[in-house]
């Protein structure tokens, strides 16, 4: 690749260089004296326009048109290859593992990230208080330096600070709990081993669809299980998954804050 780059320069080069030679004749010339026309001289008649085939041009001039007509091919992988090389060393390379965070609207979203796990993008724009063009920058430099990683669960990215405190199953646990209905369903199946889609609906107010919408949602990320017997559905916690749930629903024993949105909403 480097000796490419180097030929492709190196061509460039010498196709301008060549342009810059004298078309026509290389005698010496002594000059020229420009004298102000007055109005007893003739000017004289302008020459009739004679058209030239192309290849009948000097030399230079059909070199560089050739050049021109290229340019854009040859140079376009040079120029995004140096654009790359330069971004590399001037940008990417100031932002180390060090610095990443000195940047203060930068620290200030890493610190609502770390403070508030599976935060929506939604969510770090009211949180973190700046604008969508800014934040989504700055994500994706916390990405690229290695201190966020995004989870995305039912249609909605969530973030988490990459410090290897968050499983799969931890991840997918928390998102659900920025919506407070999916709170609700987590508590109402805490606290009931098996739970009816009617009770579910009853419980917290929901007709049958969105019941039965919701639960299918947790039971493709493998939070619940369902069994039907007959025209009633059961829904039930997955074993494995409940230890989860114990982190951040049972009472003195939640780890992190975790605050819907609707309640962001209210507070913004």
């Amino acid at each position: 690749m480097k000796n490419r780059v180097r030929y492709v320069t190196i061509l460039i080069l010498f196709l301008c260089s060549w342009s810059l030679v004298p078309l026509g004749s290389c005698d010496f010339h002594p000059g020229y004296t420009v004298e102000p026309v007055t109005p007893d001289m003739d000017p004289g008649t302008p020459l009739e326009t004679v058209p030239v085939d192309f290849w009948d041009l000097p030399p230079g001039m059909i070199l560089l048109a050739l050049a021109l007509s290229v340019s854009s091919f040859i140079g376009f992988p040079a120029e995004l290859f140096l654009f790359i090389k330069l971004y590399a060393f001037l940008g990417y390379r100031r932002i180390s593992q060090v610095t990443i965070l000195s940047n203060q609207a930068r620290s200030r979203i890493y610190t609502r990230i770390q403070d508030h796990p599976g935060i929506t993008y939604n969510a770090l724009v009211r949180m973190a208080g700046v604008k969508r063009g800014t934040l989504r920058y700055h994500l994706i430099l916390l990405k690229l330096g290695q201190k966020i990683m995004a989870h995305e669960a039912s249609g909605s990215i969530h973030y988490f600070t990459n410090s290897g405190l968050y499983s799969d199953p931890d991840k997918t646990v928390i998102t659900y709990l920025w919506n407070t209905t999916d709170r609700r369903i987590y508590q109402l199946l805490m606290e009931n081993s098996e739970v009816t889609r009617k009770e579910i609906g009853n419980d917290l107010g929901l007709s049958v669809s969105t019941v039965s919408w919701r639960m299918k949602r947790l039971s493709d990320d493998k939070i619940i299980w369902i069994r039907k017997t007959g025209k009633n559905v059961r829904y039930g916690i997955c074993p494995d998954v409940r230890q989860y749930l114990e982190k951040y629903l049972m009472p003195n024993r939640e780890t992190v804050q975790i605050t819907p949105m609707e309640q962001i909403r209210e507070s913004a």
